[in-house]
C-alpha cells in the first residue's frame, strides 16, 4: 500500500519559494501533507495549506503527480497562488509543524532541505519550470 501526499508550491514575485523550518528537524520543507483516506487530492492540498500556513488560495492547479517508489508515496503537486496581502498565520495548524515560514530560492538552501533533493518533487519541478 502506498501513501498520498499534497504538496503546496507557492512562489514570490521573485520565484523564491514558501518553505516553513520544520520543528522536528530543524529543516526546511514546503508546506503539504497526508491526503486522507477518502480525501480527494485538492482538497487535502488546500487544508493542508490552510492549516499549516493560514492563506487561503486564490488559484490552484495540478502541477504534477509523481510516485516515489522506494517510499511508496504518490506525490500531487499543486501550484498555488495566493494573495501577496494575506499574513502567515500558522496559529490553527494542529501539528504546530513550523517553527517559521518565509520565501526562499531552493538553491541557496539546497543542503536545509528536509526532503532530500533526489526526492523532492516540488524543487525538482521548481528548477525545471
Amino acid at each position: 500500500m502506498y501513501k498520498r501526499y499534497a504538496a503546496v508550491l507557492i512562489t514570490d514575485e521573485d520565484e523564491n519559494i514558501l518553505l516553513g523550518m520544520r520543528r522536528d528537524s530543524g529543516k526546511l520543507a514546503n508546506p503539504g501533507g497526508k491526503i486522507e483516506e477518502g480525501e480527494e487530492p485538492y482538497c487535502g492540498a488546500i487544508r493542508e495549506l490552510q492549516e499549516e500556513t493560514g492563506l487561503d488560495a486564490k488559484g490552484i492547479e495540478l502541477v504534477k503527480v509523481c510516485f516515489v517508489k522506494h517510499k511508496k508515496l504518490l506525490v500531487y503537486l499543486f501550484k498555488v497562488k495566493i494573495d501577496k496581502d494575506q499574513a502567515i498565520d500558522t496559529s490553527k495548524d494542529p501539528d504546530k509543524e513550523f517553527l517559521q515560514l518565509g520565501y526562499f530560492n531552493p538553491s541557496d538552501v539546497v543542503d536545509q532541505l528536509h526532503v532530500p533533493l533526489e526526492d523532492n518533487v516540488l524543487i525538482k519541478y521548481w528548477a525545471e519550470n
